[in-house]
């Protein structure tokens, strides 16, 4: 079949047309391509993204973030800098990056503290902080700490037999203090005999758990502290109050005589707890400070219950607190007052306990006018507060003076700080006592693959397998060698 000219002029521009639109086409994509950018982290636990604890922290930032390299002119180093840089202009925007050669530029290099070649400089609006490495959780702790304003000072009581912040046993506080500080704060033991005041510049204080009783002068001491406007965390476990009845009836707290169980066996081998005086907790209260903890486990061993006194306010001395019990254990827990946790416990409702569910923290704040009191305590209405450390820790005025009074300070030793979500609850009471409301939001950065958890059946393979099965087939496989070297 022959074709016409005709239709071979038509075939030759139908050819045309498309290659025009073909042509057109790879030039709107390349167009699009150049205009707009669409990225997806498809690797496995999104290595190349920033974990969503710093997404957060990004977040929360109001001034612009700046990094300064002070590395030589290689290309190379300084596009793998940018790659690393471009994960935080994904979540930021304001953030940007420079280069400088601190051989070329030692000036600048010294205006932000450089001190040798391959140092990072990072910058939040006003302030800088300089880091040696690019990590992620380096970078992160290092941005939470300018984004605070400044050094937190937090004093913990010693002397009366007090849990040790600075101890690396299982009974100490190290894990939790070494979070702490990476982030801003800086944690300082405080005897109250040798010094008979607090701190001016602390942000508030602890009282983890005294097993020794306070001399009348140093409850007085905090007493004052407190009619004066400080903030203060108040970590205490069954046993006694150890002569702090009077810092109680302040508060307008009551902490009950007892250990909280909860013998839900079912309860115990899904969490893996062993004991029926570790109690879990799920249902939080309105605080900001549990605000992001929905959903998640906190786990508090040996712990009492801490409730508002009912008569708070009507009794003379005390002060006047909004409260709120932001930490709640199950239905099926109870106070135990009998003293026994051996053997199959029970619930006594005739013997005094008391069933659940029940509050073991309460979170206590009052107003504060320009600095000074909006209300002083029932017993001084008449006359000025006591001197002593007032507002101590305070940039300026305060609105708001706040105190945590928690039944238990075993969820923040190193044993059982890693549980749950025990860490973030205790990082979340800090930045609440301290006025970081904004870092509420940020999760506890950690480092990742850090943590293997395996059930009890995969613990007792892995065993198996490296303790006997190994080694009898390492044995074996010499034997086998030795015979056939032999039969030769």
């Amino acid at each position: 079949m022959k074709m016409s000219k005709t239709a071979h002029r038509w075939i030759g521009l139908q050819n045309g047309i498309f290659y025009l639109l073909f042509m057109l086409a790879i030039g709107l994509l390349g167009w699009l391509g150049h205009q707009y950018k669409l990225e997806a982290d498809w690797t496995y636990g999104s290595r190349n993204s920033l974990s969503q604890p710093t997404q957060t922290l990004l977040k929360t930032l109001d001034k612009p973030l700046k990094f300064i390299a002070y590395i030589p002119d290689n290309l190379a180093l300084q596009d793998q800098l940018s790659k690393i840089v471009d994960k935080y202009k994904r979540v930021k925007a304001d953030t940007t990056l420079e280069f400088v050669n601190p051989d070329l530029d030692p000036v600048r290099a010294k205006q932000d503290g450089i001190d040798s070649s391959g140092q990072l400089a990072i910058h939040l609006g006003e302030k800088s902080e300089v880091v040696e490495e690019t990590g992620e959780s380096i970078i992160a702790n290092a941005i939470q700490r300018m984004s605070r304003g400044g050094e937190r000072l937090v004093v913990f009581l010693e002397g009366h037999g007090e849990r040790n912040p600075l101890s690396s046993e299982s009974n100490g506080m190290s894990q939790l203090v070494a979070a702490l500080q990476r982030n801003g704060f800086k944690i300082q033991p405080h005897n109250l005999v040798r010094t008979q005041s607090v701190p001016q510049n602390a942000s508030f204080v602890v009282i983890a758990s005294p097993q020794q009783d306070l001399l009348p002068g140093e409850v007085d001491v905090l007493k004052r502290y407190v009619e004066q406007g400080g903030n203060l965390l108040w970590l205490q476990d069954p046993g006694g109050l150890h002569g702090l009845q009077g810092l109680e009836e302040l508060l307008g707290v009551q902490v009950f005589d007892g250990t909280i169980i909860d013998a839900n066996e079912t309860l115990q081998a899904l969490l893996g707890i062993n004991h029926p005086a570790v109690v879990p907790v799920v249902d939080y209260g309105k605080s900001p400070i549990v605000q992001k903890l929905d959903g998640v486990q906190t786990l508090f061993p040996f712990a009492t219950m801490v409730a508002r006194d009912p008569m708070a306010g009507e009794k003379d001395g005390s002060l006047i607190w909004q409260a709120d019990e932001f930490l709640n254990t199950l239905p099926t827990s109870w106070l135990e007052t009998s003293g026994t946790l051996e053997g199959a416990v029970k619930f006594d409702e005739g013997g005094g306990d008391q069933a659940g569910p029940l509050p073991i923290g309460i979170a206590l704040t009052r107003p504060l006018e320009g600095g000074e009191l909006a209300s002083t305590p029932l017993s001084q209405r008449e006359g000025s507060v006591a001197e002593g450390p007032a507002l101590s820790g305070v940039e300026g005025s305060r609105s708001e003076q706040r105190a945590v009074v928690l039944g238990d300070s075993d969820f923040m030793l190193n044993s059982f700080v890693g549980h749950g979500a025990n860490l973030d609850l205790a990082s979340n009471i800090f930045n609440w006592l301290s006025a970081d409301d904004n870092l509420l939001q940020v999760p506890v950065n950690r480092a990742p693959d850090t943590q293997m958890e395996l059930g009890e059946t995969s613990g007792v393979i892995l065993a198996s397998f490296f303790l006997l099965v190994l080694p009898a087939g390492l044995l074996l496989a010499g034997v086998l060698i030795w015979w056939r070297r032999r039969k030769r």
